[in-house]
């Protein structure tokens, strides 16, 4: 009875049969499961390069609120400053500086403002991103814009009224 059950194992199931796998099937299924991790690779890749750009997004949003919000002071403080503000920016290599010089009294002068501002943006985009603020009457557009990976420009305006 014993030898029955090893032959069985050894010699296969029916006359001429050979027991286990085939080269050939083992090769199919290995084919079948590399094709399978490579899409499963590829999509870990899209998801971290949509990531990124969800981030990017992100700090644009916040950079373009912060200095509308210290426009909104100047402009309160000091009727036409916020006019000073107009100017474009690229990320150098090297971070712009900071300095708090205040004028009036606890209030950040605008040459201040923009270089605090400046130093922000070069913290949260990458080398060769462009930031702008362009005026038309009371309206201001400020312009974010950075170039991703694949060469590809993308530009984010925010715009508002003082």
């Amino acid at each position: 009875m014993k030898r029955d059950i090893v032959n069985r194992l050894v010699h296969g199931t029916g006359p001429g049969a050979a027991p286990g796998f085939t080269l050939i099937e083992v090769l199919v299924t290995m084919v079948i499961l590399a094709v399978g991790l490579l899409g499963i690779a590829a999509l870990q890749v899209k998801g971290l390069q949509f990531n990124h750009d969800a981030h990017l997004r992100s700090q644009i949003s916040t950079l373009a609120y912060n200095i509308a919000d210290r426009m909104r002071l100047s402009e309160n403080v000091t009727d036409g400053l916020a006019a000073s503000y107009v100017s474009s920016y690229t990320v150098a290599a090297s971070r712009p500086g900071c300095t708090l010089a205040t004028f009036p009294a606890d209030v950040p002068s605008v040459q201040s403002d923009l270089g605090c501002w400046q130093q922000a943006v070069y913290d949260a985009l990458p080398p060769g991103s462009t930031a702008s603020i362009s005026r038309a009457a009371n309206e201001y557009t400020v312009t974010l814009g950075w170039t991703d990976r694949d060469g590809e420009t993308h530009n984010i305006a925010y715009t508002f009224v003082l």
